[in-house]
């Protein structure tokens, strides 16, 4: 992961990523959120602008280039009026934000740039969680002014001259329930008022540390076919760390997890084509919905369930890929 030998047009797109995925961390994800007291009456327009955003980059999709810049610009704007963006902007940010991510995420050529892309925003991310979600105009402004200005020399046309085109029913799943599990862990966190971690300066930097080191070990061994078991087991060692009340376990090994089967998604989306990336990419919108939905009705036992569904997957996939020559995972 050098990053000095990336080319110009690399290192725009490491930027215009890792600000835009910052953007959706603080602003959409948990500022909009917060700032509407998860009232999903208020915020049901940003989710549903989100899924109308994929599919419509499916129709944009051969004129990229123009409508990312466009969008963005849009973002800035609207932006200006943030938090009190009301149900049309929220849904045309959630517009923004699904046309935009599948399409960055069919760009990556090279994981190294989106290993360390990510390790940029969850620095970035991290660092600034602490800022009230009311008072974060300045931070989204700024996110969304680089994005743009960013996306003019990143190359987001940049097509792919080799990619799968279907992806397995057990990847797919994989990733919806990885994704869900995660959701449900940190809009869980984020209402405990004892093992909260994000915004807390005394974890910050244990946070941001072991974000890193599982961006690189997700880096290393990405072509590993234990990668799916090992994702099973940080995410069952960070729901008992959460479900023991044991803060400083679960400040280690719950940001490595979030890292870790991040960096194993998106090095398995970046080898398939448009059409099936983007039907996965719904499942975010889905799995944030209902990790939400978890944390609201305070039943996390619904999320230790799944996690256990995940496991016998799991388990059954790889009991059948030992008698046929390890089939393939994607």
């Amino acid at each position: 992961m050098k990053i000095l030998n990336f080319k110009k047009e690399e290192l725009f797109f490491l930027l215009l990523f890792a600000v835009e995925f910052t953007y959706y961390l603080l602003i959409l994800q948990t500022g909009i959120v917060e700032y509407h007291h998860s009232n999903l009456k208020e915020i049901w327009m940003l989710p549903v602008g989100g899924i109308s955003g994929i599919i419509l980059s499916i129709k944009l999709f051969d004129s990229r280039k123009k409508w990312v810049s466009l969008l963005l610009l849009v973002q800035m704007l609207l932006t200006l009026f943030y938090p009190n963006i009301n149900v049309i902007g929220l849904f045309t940010l959630g517009v923004i934000s699904g046309v935009t991510a599948p399409i960055l995420i069919y760009r990556i050529n090279n994981i190294a740039i989106a290993i360390t892309a990510l390790g940029l925003s969850y620095f970035l991310g991290t660092t600034l969680f602490f800022i009230e979600a009311h008072d974060r105009v300045s931070v989204a402004f700024i996110l969304s002014l680089v994005a743009f200005f960013a996306s003019f020399f990143a190359n987001v046309d940049k097509e792919k001259k080799h990619t799968y085109k279907t992806i397995s029913i057990y990847t797919m799943s994989s990733i919806f329930l990885w994704l869900l599990l995660d959701a449900a862990l940190f809009e869980t966190l984020s209402r405990d008022t004892f093992m909260h971690l994000w915004g807390v300066s005394e974890y910050m930097g244990r946070v941001i540390i072991f974000h890193i080191i599982g961006l690189i070990v997700a880096y290393i061994f990405r072509k590993w076919h234990y990668n799916d078991i090992a994702i099973v087991a940080l995410f069952i060692i960070s729901y008992v760390s959460y479900s023991g009340a044991s803060k400083e376990l679960l400040a280690v090994v719950y940001p490595f997890a979030i890292s870790y089967y991040n960096g194993a998604i998106l090095y398995r989306l970046m080898k398939i084509s448009y059409l099936p990336l983007a039907i996965v990419s719904l499942s975010l919108w889905g799995a944030s919905g209902l990790g939400l939905l978890i944390a609201l009705i305070h039943s996390f036992m619904i999320a230790w369930l799944l996690l256990l569904a995940l496991a016998v997957i799991t388990f059954i996939k790889h009991a059948r890929a030992s008698s046929c020559g390890w089939c393939s995972l994607i």
